[in-house]
């Protein structure tokens, strides 16, 4: 038997990340997992040290009772590795501290090339002790590489998938296509471009659907929805319903939202940005577009909405492709053989 600690950071789509995990631990029989959240907090202190600090505490705790310690987000893993040297430790993160030219849209302050520099030497140490990693694509495997010094071999690409029992194509009947945008950030997400793009060119044509906790105000053509969880049913039912998925963000790594559009059989606009163009098949599961280019992103749009055999054929790509790619149970799986080979 396997004793493993999991870590788990508690914030955005890492909660879902965490519930599918633990939903997904019943079939690996071999291993008892000690699941330790990590609630996300705002203090004074950066997220990064508290965190850190708060996961460092919490594995302490049980680490003469687990074989192997697995921590998820590298932003909470700062002292894990210097804390657990007599543990196998498998770092795992969607994204990498310097977010590769996004700071700004995650509301972060521009790094000076010496502080920049300082920084990155500090975490590629941190980093380089840790036995193992779970990247969740190629991009954020590729700044660990050459950003950090991590050693390639290292780093296994697993992404996270999702309950395609969950997130699956319902009966879409609609009057006029319904377009759906999930987003907790609405103008990192690019929401406010989406509604522009909207107004101008689409209402009328398509409805659109709003999930965000954003004060943005319904309108003609525009529902919106709030309080809506993660895996929740409000939230199946809608990806069901809904015709085709729309994320034109400006900052963004791997979006489970785009991997639970793909399951229903979403055809995803989105834009060339982190990880995303690992997640779309441009032509096939959907279309790639540059960061606030309203053209091309109106263009995609009014294409899908005006031609419903394109969007049935997209959206039966989609769906293939989440089963092949993102169906959670299995990825979970590799997750768990990964950390059992380590222990």
């Amino acid at each position: 038997m396997t004793r493993a600690a999991f870590a788990m950071e508690q914030s955005l789509g890492n909660v879902t990340h965490y519930l599918n995990l633990r939903a997904a631990e019943q079939e690996a029989s071999w291993m008892q997992a000690r699941w330790l959240p990590i609630e996300f907090r705002r203090t004074r202190v950066p997220w990064a040290v508290s965190g850190s600090l708060d996961a460092s505490q919490a594995l302490l705790r049980v680490l003469r009772e687990v074989d192997v310690a697995f921590v998820h987000t590298t932003t909470i893993a700062l002292l894990s590795p210097l804390l657990l040297p007599r543990k196998p430790l498998v770092l795992s993160t969607d994204g990498t501290p310097n977010k590769r030219g996004m700071r700004h849209w995650y509301g972060l302050k521009p790094e000076g090339p010496v502080a920049g520099e300082l920084k990155r030497q500090l975490y590629g140490g941190i980093f380089r002790r840790a036995d193992g990693f779970v990247s969740w694509c190629e991009w954020t495997k590729s700044s660990l590489v050459e950003d950090y010094g991590v050693d390639p071999s290292k780093v296994t690409v697993i992404p996270p998938g999702v309950d395609l029992s969950r997130f699956r194509p319902g009966a879409r009947d609609n009057a006029l296509p319904r377009i759906l945008f999930v987003g907790g950030d609405f103008k990192r997400k690019g929401g406010d471009l989406l509604l522009e793009v909207f107004r101008r060119r689409l209402r009328g044509r398509a409805e659109l659907e709003l999930v965000t906790p954003a004060e943005v105000p319904e309108e003609a053509g525009v529902r919106v929805h709030r309080n809506v969880k993660a895996n929740s049913q409000v939230l199946q039912d809608l990806f069901a319903g809904c015709d085709l998925f729309v994320l034109p963000t400006r900052g963004e790594v791997f979006p489970l939202a785009g991997m639970e559009a793909l399951a229903a059989g979403l055809p995803l606009v989105a834009t060339r940005v982190g990880g995303l163009p690992e997640l779309v098949i441009d032509g096939e599961t959907g279309s790639l577009v540059d960061v606030d280019d309203g053209e091309a992103l109106g263009d995609a749009l009014e294409q899908l909405v005006g031609d419903a055999a394109l969007r049935q054929r997209m959206s039966e790509r989609a769906r293939r492709d989440a089963e092949q790619r993102f169906d959670y149970r299995k990825n979970a799986l590799r997750v768990f053989e990964l950390v059992r080979g380590y222990a």
